[in-house]
């Protein structure tokens, strides 16, 4: 693997490693790494199968190990010192996925509204979890059967709102051609390959962040990751929606670099 088109590097100092989400490439930090690279060295890493990158080749059964490979490879290549883990999205549940894990010195975690969409099995969420897997099974039907623009349904499910329209064309059209990417994150999402003990057990900062307009789901499960992580602090953007990254690049840059937990 040539781990190098895997990452877009800018900056010098404590090392921040951003993962972005489905449907997206490292495009989605440019606003704040413009500014957190002046004082941090930026990692942003390109998932398998965005920005140019290789499709991964585990889609008959996939597994977030993909990702997670990726990630290691790129941080033990570009950087000795413990990193900073940040995801948006697919990026959120892959930063999480890494940090369970433990395989990198990661000093704090970063989650903008992590579509972890296990850990509602894992915390016994029944309405939640109905309100996925009915998304779900209509995407899944209408993806199979070929519809124009079946990307829109998860772009308007997680934004809680009618966001896909109001894209360029070219976008959209990107988006289009990562359809079976996307359906293979919805499998890595809701796979429950750890438990609420597990959660409980993760002695690491870890700051949630999330939109006042984003979709109840996604909203679910940054409460119940709060509820159970030990060492979590929350921050709801008002206004945002899903993609907050983007559209509020201040906001989310300040709360990225809020030190508050490292102290407790």
């Amino acid at each position: 693997m040539d781990i190098g088109q895997h990452v877009v590097q800018q900056g010098s100092g404590e090392p921040v490693v951003l993962v972005h989400g489905s449907y997206a490439t490292p495009s989605t930090w440019k606003k704040m790494v413009e500014r957190l690279s002046l004082t941090h060295h930026c990692l942003a890493i390109k998932l398998p199968g965005h920005g140019g990158t290789p499709d991964p080749l585990d889609f008959a059964s996939p597994s977030v190990e993909t990702e997670l490979t990726v990630i290691e490879a790129a941080v033990r290549r570009f950087t000795d010192r413990p990193i900073h883990l940040v995801g948006h999205s697919y990026g959120g549940v892959v930063a999480l996925a890494q940090a369970l894990k433990g395989s990198l010195p990661v000093s704090r975690l970063t989650l903008f509204e992590p579509v972890a969409t296990w850990v509602l099995d894992a915390v016994g969420d029944e309405a939640m979890q109905a309100q996925v897997h009915a998304f779900l099974s209509r995407y899944r039907r209408d993806a199979a059967a070929g519809q124009p623009r079946v990307c829109g349904q998860v772009i308007d499910f997680w934004g809680g709102g009618d966001h896909f329209a109001a894209l360029p064309p070219h976008i959209q059209d990107a988006m289009g051609e990562m359809v079976a990417n996307n359906l293979r994150h919805w499998d890595v999402c809701t796979q429950a390959r750890h438990t609420r003990a597990d959660l409980a057990a993760l002695d690491l900062p870890t700051h949630l962040i999330c939109g006042t307009r984003s979709n109840a789901v996604a909203r679910a499960i940054v409460d119940h990751l709060h509820a159970v992580l030990p060492r979590s602090q929350r921050t709801d953007i008002e206004g945002a929606s899903h993609a907050l990254v983007t559209s509020h690049p201040d906001a989310c840059l300040a709360a990225l670099l809020d030190d508050r937990l490292l102290s407790r």
